[in-house]
């Protein structure tokens, strides 16, 4: 845990001010350790914590201790922040003995999220995961959008925040084909 610590010390996202927290929050008040739960990694930025229902053998979320809402409300200046989470969930996942290359890593895409808390799911190992938990996890599918995606589709905004989060089009709006086992193929470009 230490060598993750050295390794992932920013303050990429607080910019070294105290992490602003939503007092209804559920995933802030997790971070402040007011709701207890196994904790895989902590810093001044990021908590990393088993999701309470796992879809995979290994399902981590990996939250800013920011609150951040959810990845449809990101702009392009958040690239940073969702970068960042992902390397740390990597990381984590490397540290447990698991590796990226057989895990999905991705957000629940609005209205089909639970916790409007930005919060990044790792699942570990894709090869392992039952038919529901393919389903709930698919790439780019209306409800859930992977952290490629996502890279991509902040890296396409414009400078300027004008652009309304309700106008913006979830990852499976041009979605290639589902093939028989329920995954998606490379997914979308917006």
């Amino acid at each position: 845990m230490d060598d993750l610590a050295k390794k992932f010390e920013s303050e990429i996202i607080t910019k070294g001010k105290e992490p602003v927290t939503k007092k209804d929050c559920i995933f802030c008040k997790l971070s402040k350790g007011e709701i207890p739960t196994t904790i895989l990694f902590k810093n001044s930025e990021v908590t990393v914590f088993y999701d309470h229902k796992p879809a995979a053998k290994e399902h981590l979320l990996i939250i800013p201790n920011s609150h951040h809402g959810n990845a449809k409300t990101l702009k392009k200046e958040d690239l940073p922040m969702v970068e960042y989470l992902h390397a740390v969930g990597q990381g984590v996942l490397e540290q447990k003995g698991g590796s990226i290359d057989d895990a999905r890593s991705g957000f629940h895409w609005p209205p089909f999220n639970t916790v409007d808390h930005l919060h990044l799911h790792i699942l570990y190992p894709v090869s392992e995961m039952k038919f529901m938990g393919r389903q709930m996890y698919r790439n780019n599918s209306p409800w859930f959008a992977t952290y490629e995606w996502l890279i991509q589709h902040l890296k396409d905004l414009p400078d300027a925040p004008s652009q309304n989060p309700s106008k913006v089009r979830a990852p499976s709006q041009e979605a290639d084909e589902v093939d028989a086992s329920g995954e998606s193929g490379s997914g979308t470009a917006i």
